[in-house]
């Protein structure tokens, strides 16, 4: 879960800096700069943080998949702005 919001958090950075002509270079930055921002140590934690509370209710069945939920809802709060197509 949380390498899945962090490579959309990276991709959508990347992005919107180099637009569409994305260099080996461009990739390593944007990881870089997500990493120095603190932006993974936060996803992770806020993930951390969910799976712990829904650990007692993993047994409960919904009509919502809250692990899909929390996946957009954390895109959603680290991409730069709206990601587009979410």
């Amino acid at each position: 879960m949380a390498y899945v919001v962090d490579l959309i958090v990276i991709l959508d950075d990347m992005f919107r800096t180099a637009a569409n002509n994305v260099s080996a270079n461009d990739a390593q930055t944007a990881m870089i700069r997500h990493v120095s921002s603190g932006r993974r140590d936060r996803v992770h934690r806020d993930i951390r943080s969910f799976a712990m509370e829904t650990f007692v209710t993993r047994f409960r069945v919904t009509q919502r998949d809250p692990i899909l939920d929390k996946i957009v809802e954390l895109i959603w709060q680290y991409c730069a702005s709206p990601c587009a197509g979410v």
